[in-house]
């Protein structure tokens, strides 16, 4: 009996389902300015006094976000 899993091998060479979110300047917004219903959930997170949030229901959709803080790179998952 094979012990390889061969439904990720399938994945891997298949790619992403989704495209994953790379944030650019123009999404980089302060949160008072964005006019988010207080209902709205975030995702939040800091680096070295820098920090980011991202609109929960957009990561049900990209399931990974990537970008840069503080000069290092992040990636987020959900």
């Amino acid at each position: 009996m094979s012990r390889i899993n061969r439904t990720k091998i399938n994945v891997q060479k298949k790619g992403f389902e989704f495209t994953p979110f790379r944030p650019t300047a123009e999404h980089e917004l302060p949160l008072a300015q964005a006019g988010l219903k207080p209902e709205i959930e975030l995702i939040t997170f800091e680096r070295n006094g820098e920090r980011r949030a991202l609109i929960a229901t957009e990561m049900h959709y990209h399931h990974v976000c990537q970008g840069e803080l503080a000069g290092e790179p992040y990636l987020v998952t959900f």
